[in-house]
């Protein structure tokens, strides 16, 4: 997070590559009365530091930088990131992490900075978990690309850095490479939520050139059979995991969702070994939301408390992201609790918003029944700034749910209001026991683990 002189040297740099005389010619013109050579040592330590951790390349010729702007391959040592660890140098005081950071700073003046589209309700699948009812699916229409681009001129307009692009089925729409392509001349990040079984060979050099963030798939077994009954889509496997494989072999990055049910409440551990077979990281979801429309009966297929306990240690055990990145965060427990009241419990109105095949805008992909409004009746900008419903939404915070302040299994919670709301007849302030259950069963089996840990380091 830069101030307002960091800001302006950024704002120098660009995709093509620029001399550092040229870039300080125009420095000079902002800057009239700072020493040349001060601004010169300014500027390099700038752009050193940002150097040092990957974010741009700095060389002799151009050559050189080509040379260096390395793109994501799974031969890199660690292809998720390039990098490990990005140090705070500086003893103040400082945020947990940077979304920590945006949803406080968010809070004062909301910025939207991801939009998810549902490009299409139609669906391929009718998987016996999903929070989208199925006769949505099956009345289900696209998302042509002429109001695609309506809406995303005007979050690209408002700042907007991230795209995510779902459905029901992203790749069913017609106009997805075109899609793909204008987010890409528009400079966002791209996200792509998709089941694969679609994927045309034709697709995969162009889903490799838009450079994709990240592509987020459902594999729900590594057992054909399991994973075909819970899409209900005989083969559904097979097409999936060989379309992995391609993007593998392409080197786009691939992210790949699981989320356990009592149909393969025993499988999480075998598709994160595939995962990790192939460099990719693999997570899941182990509480399932109700549906969309308020109806429950998909919760049938939510494990118990046991099972989830079980789907818990598998993570701690095998995810060594999870290991090294979340258990050794500094907990929100050393937060005062005064400063926790005030948080706001996710980005959702706050910098997050889904918009549908039919315009209407949601906080959230999951928060259907909450419609905030329709971008083809009034812009996003004044949806964003003018929702009613949007500024209810903003001004919930930790404090509203007082029970949850001092609870001791806070660190480990995943309370969520679109959660609560689906499961409770829409009742966002009602908290699901199941929540809480798991939450202290979470922080239960976390304890044990890294006591345990701590004794094998003999420490």
């Amino acid at each position: 997070m830069y101030d307002e002189n960091g800001a302006i040297f950024l704002s120098q740099i660009s995709r093509t590559p620029k001399s550092i005389n040229e870039i300080l010619d125009e420095l000079s013109k902002i800057y009239p009365d700072v020493d040349r050579h001060l601004l010169t040592e300014d500027f390099l330590d700038f752009v050193t530091d940002l150097a040092e951790q990957l974010f741009l390349v700095i060389g002799h010729s151009v050559e050189e930088l080509d040379e260096k702007d390395l793109s994501f391959s799974y031969s890199l040592q660690n292809p998720k990131t390039l990098t490990d660890y990005f140090p705070q140098k500086t003893k103040n005081k400082v945020n947990r992490d940077t979304e920590e950071y945006l949803l406080h700073h968010d809070q004062d003046k909301p910025r939207l900075g991801n939009l998810q589209f549902e490009l299409t309700s139609r669906c391929n699948e009718r998987c016996i978990h999903c929070y989208i009812p199925n006769g949505k699916k099956n009345t289900g229409f696209d998302m042509s690309f002429e109001k695609f681009k309506y809406i995303l001129d005007q979050y690209v307009d408002m700042g907007g850095l991230c795209v995510t692009l779902s459905g029901g089925e992203a790749l069913m729409n017609k106009d997805i490479l075109d899609i793909l392509r204008y987010c890409r001349i528009k400079d966002l990040q791209i996200s792509l939520l998709t089941n694969l079984i679609s994927l045309k060979e034709e697709q995969i050099p162009i889903l490799k050139e838009v450079n994709l963030s990240i592509i987020q798939v459902s594999l729900y077994s590594m057992n054909p059979e399991i994973h075909d009954a819970i899409t209900t889509v005989r083969g559904s496997f097979g097409k999936t995991k060989a379309a992995i494989e391609k993007l593998f072999a392409a080197d786009i990055p691939v992210q790949i969702s699981c989320p356990v049910m009592k149909a393969n409440k025993d499988g999480y551990g075998e598709v994160m070994k595939y995962a990790q077979s192939m460099r990719m990281k693999a997570q899941t979801d182990y509480i399932m939301m109700a549906q969309a429309d308020l109806d429950t009966s998909n919760l049938a297929n939510r494990i118990s408390l046991e099972e989830t306990g079980k789907v818990i240690r598998d993570i701690m055990e095998l995810d060594v992201d999870y290991q090294t990145e979340t258990l050794t965060q500094e907990p929100l427990s050393s937060i005062s609790e005064e400063e926790f009241a005030e948080m706001p419990l996710c980005g959702a109105g706050l910098n997050d918003l889904c918009v549908t095949v039919n315009g209407d805008i949601y906080p959230c992909s999951g928060w259907q029944d909450f419609v905030v409004g329709n971008v083809f009746k009034d812009s996003l900008q004044s949806i964003w700034e003018d929702s009613l419903k949007l500024k209810q939404i903003r001004n919930i915070k930790q404090k509203d749910f007082p029970k949850c302040l001092n609870c001791e299994a806070r660190d480990f919670c995943n309370m969520c209001l679109v959660r609560n709301y689906n499961e409770s007849n829409g009742d966002m302030f009602k908290i699901n026991e199941h929540f809480c259950k798991v939450a202290f069963l979470n922080k239960s089996i976390a304890e044990e683990w890294l006591q345990s840990h701590k004794k094998d380091k003999g420490s």
